[in-house]
C-alpha cells in the first residue's frame, strides 16, 4: 500500500475551514499530500486550479509528479503560472470566468510568491479569493524577510484570520526598532511570532520542515588591501557626489560592486576550491554580479577546469546539464530559478558575494532539491571587513533567527497535539 502523506485530521480541518496551509520543504511530499486532500473533495468541486511559479510548471519532474498521483482526476486540473496572472489579462479573465461559473479547489504552490501586497499577482488573487470553494497554500519557506511576508498569504486564505489591514498588521506584529547602525527596522519579537502563529494554527494542516542533510557552515573573513580601501573610499565619494537623492538599496548595491572583487577574497576562493578538488567534489558558487564571473576567469585561478554558468544570460537547462555531466563548478547569480537541479551531485556551496535577500540564500538550498538528498553540504560564506558587509550579515542573521523561531514554535504546536 502506498505511503499516505495526509491524515484524517487534515481532511477534517479542510472540511471545516475550506482553507489550509501545508508547510513542507520536500516538494514531492507536499504535492502528494495536496492531491490526497483534493481526492476526498472531488464530489464537491468541478476543477482544481493549480497555481505555481512558471519554472515549476515548466519542469517535467514537477508536473509529472502531479500527473502520476492524480490519475483519476488529472483532466480536471487547470494550471496557471503565478507570473501570468498579473501580466496576462487574457489568462486572468479566463481564470475569473472559470471560478465564477464552477466550484473550484485552488492550490498555490510556493505561496511566498504572493507576499507582496503591491504586486499585480497578489492583488488579483486576493480579489478572486472569495470565489474559490477550497483554498490551499503550499510552501517550504513561507517567511524570509519578516512576519509581514505572511500577511497576504493569510488574507488569501481567509480575511477573518487577521481582521486588519497591512499597516495595522505591521504595527502590531513588527513594532518599530533601531539596529546597531540606527536604521529604522520593523522587526518582530518572540511574543509577536507566538501570537501570530496561534492565530494561524487552525489553518496549518500539515508541517514537515525536517533537516534534509547535515549542513557544515564555514565563515571566511577577509580584509581589503590598503590600496583597495583607498579606491573604495574614492569611488564611494565620487558616486555620492553624483547622486542628489539617496536610495539605500541602490547605493548598497553600487558600493558592494566596488569592493566585491578583492585580492584576499580571491586567494580565499582559490584555497577553498583546492580543498574541494582534493575531495573530488562539485561546487556551486553564488555571486551577485556577472562581472565577478568574468574577473575570476581572467585571474586564471580556475586553471583549465571547465565551469558552467547559470544566470539571466545563459540557457538554464544547458547549464544544469553541463554541471551534472562534465563540469565541477557552477557559477550562479542570485535569484535565477533552478528548480530540478539534483543536489545529490553537489556537496559544496560558496557564497562568494553576499545579498540582503535571505530568500535567495534559503532557496539556493530548498528550490534545487526535489527528491533525494546528499548526506551533508558544506556552506562557505565569504565576508569582507566593510560596514556594509557587517550590515548585511546582521540582517541575514536576524532573518535566519526569525525563520528558526517560527519553525520551532510550529513544531511545538504539533507536539502538543500528540
Amino acid at each position: 500500500m502506498p505511503e499516505q502523506y495526509s491524515t484524517p485530521e487534515m481532511h477534517q480541518k479542510l472540511t471545516h475551514l475550506k482553507a489550509g496551509i501545508l508547510f513542507m520543504n520536500i516538494a514531492f511530499k507536499r504535492i502528494r499530500a495536496t492531491l490526497e486532500l483534493i481526492e476526498k473533495k472531488l464530489d464537491c468541486i468541478d476543477y482544481i486550479i493549480w497555481i505555481a511559479p512558471a519554472n515549476f510548471l515548466n519542469t517535467l519532474i514537477y508536473t509529472n509528479e502531479i500527473k502520476k498521483n492524480s490519475q483519476t482526476f488529472r483532466h480536471r486540473i487547470k494550471y496557471y503560472a503565478i507570473e501570468t496572472i498579473s501580466v496576462s489579462d487574457c489568462k486572468f479573465l479566463e481564470l475569473y470566468n472559470l471560478i465564477r461559473n464552477h466550484k473550484t479547489f485552488c492550490v498555490i504552490d510556493e505561496s511566498l510568491t504572493i507576499k507582496n501586497t503591491e504586486s499585480g499577482r497578489t492583488k488579483r488573487l486576493l480579489l478572486l479569493s472569495r470565489f474559490f470553494t477550497y483554498k490551499l497554500i503550499l510552501s517550504g519557506t513561507f517567511v524570509t524577510q519578516g512576519l509581514i511576508d505572511l500577511y497576504s498569504q493569510l488574507e488569501f486564505l481567509d480575511n477573518k484570520i487577521l481582521r486588519m489591514n497591512e499597516k495595522q498588521f505591521s504595527n502590531i506584529f513588527m513594532p518599530q526598532s533601531y539596529d546597531s547602525y540606527l536604521i529604522t527596522k520593523h522587526w518582530s519579537r518572540p511574543q509577536d511570532e507566538s501570537k501570530l502563529l496561534s492565530m494561524m494554527k487552525p489553518y496549518i494542516l500539515g508541517y514537515d520542515i525536517n533537516d534534509k542533510y547535515i549542513i557544515n557552515h564555514h565563515n571566511y573573513y577577509f580584509t581589503l588591501t590598503p590600496q583597495e580601501i583607498l579606491s573604495y573610499k574614492e569611488e564611494k565619494q565620487l558616486y555620492l557626489q553624483k547622486k542628489p537623492r539617496i536610495v539605500f538599496m541602490d547605493i548598497a548595491q553600487n558600493f558592494q560592486k566596488i569592493y566585491t572583487i578583492s585580492k584576499n577574497k580571491l586567494h580565499g576562493l582559490k584555497k577553498v576550491l583546492s580543498e574541494i578538488y582534493e575531495r573530488k567534489e562539485k561546487v556551486i558558487i553564488y555571486l551577485k554580479f556577472l562581472d565577478e564571473i568574468n574577473f575570476i576567469e581572467e585571474t586564471k585561478i580556475l586553471k583549465d577546469i571547465p565551469y558552467a554558468e547559470l544566470s539571466g544570460r545563459t540557457n538554464k537547462k544547458r547549464a544544469i546539464k553541463a554541471f551534472e555531466r562534465n563540469t565541477d563548478i557552477l557559477f550562479c547569480t542570485y535569484g535565477v530559478e533552478k528548480f530540478g537541479l539534483d543536489m545529490q551531485i553537489c556537496n559544496n556551496i560558496i557564497y562568494y558575494s553576499q545579498t540582503f535577500d535571505y530568500r535567495c540564500k534559503v532557496q539556493s538550498l530548498d528550490s534545487v532539491v526535489f527528491k533525494g538528498f546528499p548526506s551533508y553540504i558544506n556552506i562557505y560564506d565569504f565576508w569582507l571587513d566593510t560596514n556594509l558587509e557587517a550590515l548585511i550579515k546582521e540582517s541575514l542573521e536576524h532573518k535566519r533567527n526569525l525563520l528558526t523561531n517560527v519553525y520551532k514554535k510550529i513544531t511545538k504546536f504539533e507536539a502538543l497535539q500528540l
